[in-house]
């Protein structure tokens, strides 16, 4: 991969996706002799406009680099000759799509996953949610409104709450409900309420 020197480089797998017949001749050549394929293919990638520019011996072909919706993880096996292992190298997250006519700029996320399930499921799966206006306009009111009454309680010399029950709890339940609520209260805090109703 030629990448300009002033950039970092970066260990990342991608997935390159080629036309079939492209695709015939390096599986044959990966399968009868693959130290061939360093002469045959080159790849250099612009990070910048996310192009990239395939020679497969004297053939051109152009691609783009795009984000795919899902991640892919990749294993390597059969290291020091135990098979029974797997071992993680990557996430895959891009994908090169390469064509021989150079295209103009394209988006740089594909809606697609890799296998037929995951046809349009970035529009499917990972859709916005629905957005319910009355709601939302609902929800802004009592926001607003709670912020006035907490805002107006801070400004206010000495504050009071009374807690109002459902039906007719027992003395216990009103404790262990207000114990949840406020957690245990201090000694100071009683003894100042015991005193004022007096």
């Amino acid at each position: 991969m030629d990448i300009e020197e002033n950039k970092v480089l970066q260990e990342e797998q991608f997935i390159l996706r080629l036309p079939l017949e492209e695709a015939k001749r390096i599986r044959e050549v990966l399968r009868n002799k693959p130290e061939k394929l360093k002469k045959l293919m080159k790849i250099s990638v612009d990070l910048n406009d996310n192009k990239v520019l395939l020679n497969l011996g004297k053939n051109k072909l152009y691609g783009s680099i795009k984000k795919l919706p899902t991640l892919i993880e990749s294993y390597k096996t059969n290291i020091c000759n135990n098979k029974s292992l797997l071992y993680k190298t990557a996430d895959i997250c891009h994908i090169v799509e390469c064509v021989y006519e150079e295209r103009a700029k394209e988006k740089n996320e594909t809606i697609h996953g890799i296998c037929p399930p995951l046809k349009n499921v970035k529009k499917k799966r990972f859709r916005k949610t629905l957005f319910n206006k009355d709601f939302a306009v609902e929800a802004e009111k009592v926001s607003k409104e709670l912020y006035y009454l907490l805002s107006t309680d801070l400004e206010a010399c000495s504050s009071k709450f009374e807690i109002i029950y459902e039906g007719d709890p027992t003395e216990k339940a009103k404790k262990q409900c207000e114990k949840s609520l406020f957690g245990q209260l201090s000694s100071d805090s009683s003894e100042s309420e015991n005193n004022s109703n007096e």
